[in-house]
């Protein structure tokens, strides 16, 4: 594999994944000389403008695919439907790009003035965004990107095998890197962990920890490229948490909570409730998260925060997902709760501590022959996949009530006895479950003089105890099937984390969904998104080169959705042997 070559400059940076200028770093106006720019400077734009693109890729892309949402539109020239118009792929592609070169830059300049923590958490937020471009497209540049500066404008695309080996390298190196005694010089650009190097380190060996499940398929290709195999790393990663700490608690997530004031704002903020009214809850998601289930609550404490009915009169209603565009009707389904996702406040997650406990699950659990001697005892993946429940609830209780401020009532139907009347908690105490009572008046002057009709009972469907029914009743761990389970559990905790809920569809069939007649790709969700017309026109040779490669690797695999990325289940059975 080919060294990778770093640029050395503070003005501009470019990339040459598609012979492309990316976007201009500005600096001060006191016009910082090349190379002089501290790497700390960079990290606004690496995390929350990041960030904020990241979840409108997720908004406008990955939600649609994976049907945690689905747009009420007639056309048929839709995501859900699998058309991927090219302003998408362009979105997806430059993005992504864009984001690692400035972490290459990062890294690049960080080395230059020895400044090892800096070189750490640049080597961790390449490798998350790398692994969001290749994950999205397949092969990509890597060994030759960033080399524009150095006159390589038409860089090679690398396999995906040559893609992971190096960034499972080269987060290694960064665990090596983090040193808890010293902390970012400049806390206030880091607006994920303020500085704070031991969960820098936490958050990078889960991403770690990701991307080695991310390649569990994959275990025998990997050991002959690292001397050692997929599952001794994920084991010496859980059973050495002095030497690899991770994340454990939510209070550990790569979450970067907006201020609320420009530009560090969430992203969906400034949508019109109709624009964010588009995009329904499916019935999908409606299956996995029972907002009706029976019990006392009634399904998943998260519904709550993140849909709510479109009126009284319809309730819970989840959109089918990929029917034909002349069968769309927009009326009567469950919309997103407007209170939560239009808050400026509203944080957005790189990744969570729920995600760690689910991964460790899934590592347990896995009893294909490569993985048998990680497994455990059922009583252990099964706390496993409740704290990871425990843990998304726990988030979400503390995003709606302590950092939106709400502590409101989410249905409010008492005409309607089927319908369930819910408030969050006692934010004073979460333990305590107490029901809510709420004196009904029929007239206003009866509430002025305290003339109570009948008294309305809300129940608290965050509390510690709510959230204790809900994975104890409501979804029990079943070990008869582990990793239905476990992934369907990981895949409704990634709501609004990137394209995690994609990535493990794809190499493991989990979530198990329905795909309608209206979908295009001959009815198959989209194994990968085809790269843009720029790069395939402005780099031909290379794409020439690619082309070749998936037609020799996949049974004449092409350019197009239908192709599998290496690491998946269908790249496994695809592949030429």
């Amino acid at each position: 594999m080919k060294a990778i070559k770093y640029i050395i400059t503070a003005s501009v940076l470019l990339v040459a994944f598609s012979c492309r200028t990316l976007e201009e770093y500005n600096e001060s106006p006191n016009q910082i000389p090349v190379g002089e720019v501290p790497p700390s400077a960079l990290m606004d734009e690496l995390i929350c403008s990041g960030a904020i693109n990241c979840q409108q890729r997720f908004y406008d892309t990955y939600a649609e695919l994976m049907q945690y949402t689905c747009i009420t539109s007639s056309s048929n020239e839709v995501i859900s439907r699998y058309y991927i118009a090219p302003s998408y792929i362009e979105n997806c592609w430059n993005n992504f790009a864009r984001w690692s070169a400035n972490a290459d830059h990062m890294y690049a300049v960080a080395v230059k003035a020895e400044m090892k923590n800096y070189q750490a958490v640049a080597l961790t937020l390449r490798a998350m965004y790398i692994d969001m471009l290749t994950a999205t497209f397949g092969p990509i540049p890597f060994t030759e990107a960033f080399q524009i500066r150095e006159g390589n404008n038409k860089p090679v695309f690398d396999d995906e095998k040559t893609i992971y080996t190096q960034l499972i390298l080269d987060l290694e190196k960064a665990n090596e890197l983090y040193k808890e005694s010293s902390n970012l010089e400049d806390t206030m650009k880091d607006k994920l962990y303020y500085g704070d190097i031991k969960k820098w380190q936490k958050f990078s060996n889960s991403l770690m920890l990701r991307l080695l499940m991310r390649l569990s398929k994959r275990d025998d290709k990997m050991e002959i490229a690292w001397g050692e195999s997929v599952v001794t790393k994920v084991k010496r990663i859980i059973e050495n948490p002095a030497s690899y700490p991770v994340m454990t608690e939510y209070t550990d997530n790569a979450a970067v909570y907006f201020t609320g004031e420009a530009p560090f704002q969430n992203g969906w903020g400034g949508y019109t409730e109709a624009t964010l009214a588009g995009h329904r809850f499916t019935e999908h998601m409606y299956g996995l998260m029972k907002p009706q289930a029976l019990g006392a609550r009634g399904g998943d404490p998260r519904v709550y925060v993140w849909f709510m009915p479109y009126s009284a009169s319809y309730g819970w209603i989840g959109i089918p997902s990929g029917i034909p565009g002349d069968d769309m009707q927009s009326a009567g389904y469950t919309v997103m709760n407007f209170q939560t996702m239009n808050n400026y406040k509203l944080p957005y997650s790189f990744m969570n501590c729920d995600e760690v406990y689910f991964l460790k699950a899934e590592a347990y659990a896995n009893m294909d022959d490569d993985w048998k001697n990680i497994t455990t005892s059922e009583n252990i993946i099964r706390d496993l996949y409740n704290t990871g429940i425990r843990e998304s609830c726990k988030f979400w209780r503390y995003i709606y009530c302590e950092v939106l401020g709400y502590d409101g009532r989410f249905i409010d139907i008492t005409a309607q006895p089927k319908y369930r009347n819910f408030y969050a908690c006692n934010t004073a105490n979460y333990d305590d479950d107490t029901p809510l009572e709420l004196p009904i008046y029929t007239s206003e002057a009866n509430k002025q003089a305290g003339v109570v009709s009948e008294r309305q009972t809300l129940m608290p469907v965050l509390s510690n105890p709510a959230i204790e029914d809900f994975y104890t009743n409501i979804v029990p761990f079943d070990m008869s099937n582990p990793l239905k389970c476990i992934l369907e559990q990981k895949y409704i905790a990634n709501f609004r984390v990137g394209l995690e809920g994609w990535c493990d569809y794809r190499r493991t069939g989990y979530p198990e969904m329905t795909i309608l007649d209206g979908t295009y790709n001959n009815h198959i969700l989209p194994y990968r998104l085809v790269y843009p017309n720029r790069t395939k026109t402005t780099n031909d040779a290379n794409y020439q080169n690619l082309l070749r490669y998936l037609s020799e690797t996949y049974y004449d695999g092409a350019d197009d959705m239908l192709t599998p990325v290496w690491w998946s289940e269908a790249g496994l059975i695809k592949e030429i042997r």
